[in-house]
């Protein structure tokens, strides 16, 4: 069960979740750190001021992913660390910081695929409207022009967003992430904005890093309606798809919002705003965990709201159903709603209770069992024809789980929050024979 030759395989982190170091040289306060001093809305009070002090100890886990083999690593930018005001006054120790990084990734012959925001947006432009402020769009592609001149030279591919799906809807209609909004027609506004903003920072990222290709990553939700509401539901599927996927991917693959969709967006959209959206980008990067099972609603801002899955399926310690046929769902959604683009699995991967035996080792069978299943899904997209290039499992490390705060183990290493020792787990010497063969082994 051998990937394409050349199949790139890699791992991703992402800033606030790992770095710390937040009262060091410099940084600015971004919307997590308030979000995590709002009392309730993160697990045990937990916050990212230390996280995985990747700050000082990245060069540990960049030897971290040479031993596993990776050849790419997906990192991002804090935004407030280079830009503590969120514009202006540049801050040289937050741009030294990424310098060091992409060139010790270069030093051990991976490939760097920065990103330029997951999620943790300056407070100071939060202040001002944040994704709801239209200005934000030029704010982005100055913070863009900033990152590219320093790095462009030495980067193989931008990624500008993660998952803006889930800063639009999660963290402006939903409120369980920063900024915790709970307004579905600021939600709709932000959208918009970060899709203009995503569309001017491609045209900043081709002029200033010619060389390098540019994306943008979504997790791509294949819905299903519960098993005994079919009948019911079925016809909602279309327009859970088109706000979740579609809000995000038609304006840059087809030039337009979703026909569902257009009322909603009429308003924030003006002439010129769906062209410069529209640039073409040299591959997606695709996010997914689990299937999304929906129901109806009947008094929300949406006729449609998430649902917990079936009984019968095994659960993550996220809750997230185990299911690596919605991966290949998710794949084979990609490829024919916008022509089968490049494609790089960005994230996968699975929450579980990792407990260190008597000898030390993590021996976390149950996260092996669920990339093997998932494995299998990717590889039966990609015999089917799905171009998928890449797959990043997430992520590297144990780390700062957003509103779970760190009762949530992703990692392929373990981390000791008190010690900040590392431990791979047995996961992570699962995935380095992956990668060593270009194939899942047999069992």
């Amino acid at each position: 069960m051998r990937f394409p030759e050349n199949f790139l395989w890699g791992v991703s982190t992402s800033s606030y979740q790992i770095e710390g170091g937040a009262p060091d040289d410099g940084r600015g306060r971004s919307i997590w750190d308030t979000y995590c001093a709002t009392p309730g809305k993160v697990a045990n009070g937990d916050t990212g001021e230390v996280a995985c002090d990747h700050y000082h100890r990245y060069p540990e886990d960049l030897d971290l992913m040479r031993e596993l083999g990776a050849k790419v690593y997906r990192f991002s930018i804090m935004w407030p660390r280079v830009l503590p005001e969120g514009v202006g006054r540049i801050n040289d120790k937050g741009l030294d910081f990424y310098e060091r990084i992409v060139d010790g990734v270069l030093e051990r012959g991976m490939r760097a695929w920065p990103c330029l925001y997951h999620w943790d947006l300056p407070q100071a432009l939060q202040d001002r409207g944040g994704w709801t402020n239209r200005d934000i769009a030029s704010w982005f592609t100055d913070y863009t022009a900033l990152i590219a001149r320093r790095l462009g030279d030495r980067v193989e591919n931008w990624v500008t967003f993660n998952e803006p799906s889930v800063s639009a809807w999660v963290g402006h209609e939903e409120g369980r992430h920063a900024p915790g909004l709970t307004d579905p027609r600021a939600a709709v506004r932000a959208a918009h904005h970060l899709n203009l903003a995503h569309g001017r920072a491609v045209a900043v990222l081709r002029e200033l890093s010619p060389r390098a290709g540019v994306g943008t990553v979504i997790p791509i939700h294949k819905a299903r309606p519960l098993p005994q509401f079919q009948e019911r539901d079925a016809h909602l599927v279309p327009l859970f798809e088109d706000k979740w996927n579609g809000v995000f991917l038609d304006p840059i693959y087809h030039g337009r919002y979703p026909a569902s969709l257009e009322a909603r967006f009429a308003e924030h959209v003006r002439d010129g705003d769906l062209a410069e959206i529209h640039r073409p980008i040299d591959f997606v990067g695709v996010n997914q965990y689990f299937p999304s099972y929906i129901q109806q609603c009947a008094n929300g801002a949406w006729p449609f709201q998430h649902a917990d899955p079936p009984l019968y399926f095994r659960r993550t310690e996220m809750n997230w159903a185990i299911d690596g046929h919605a991966f290949y769902e998710a794949l084979m959604f990609v490829k024919a709603r916008y022509g089968n683009p490049p494609v790089h699995v960005t994230e996968n991967g699975g929450a579980f209770i990792d407990v260190a035996g008597a000898d030390g080792r993590v021996d976390d069978q149950d996260r092996i069992a669920y990339y093997r299943e998932y494995l299998i899904g990717l590889q039966r997209a990609i015999s089917e024809g799905a171009d998928v290039r890449g797959f990043m499992p997430w992520s590297l490390l144990d780390n700062f789980e957003w509103a779970r705060g760190y009762a949530k183990r992703f990692g392929l290493v373990h981390v000791d929050y008190q010690t900040q020792k590392r431990t791979p787990k047995a996961s992570f010497h699962f995935m380095r024979k992956v990668i060593a063969e270009n194939a899942l082994p047999g069992i």
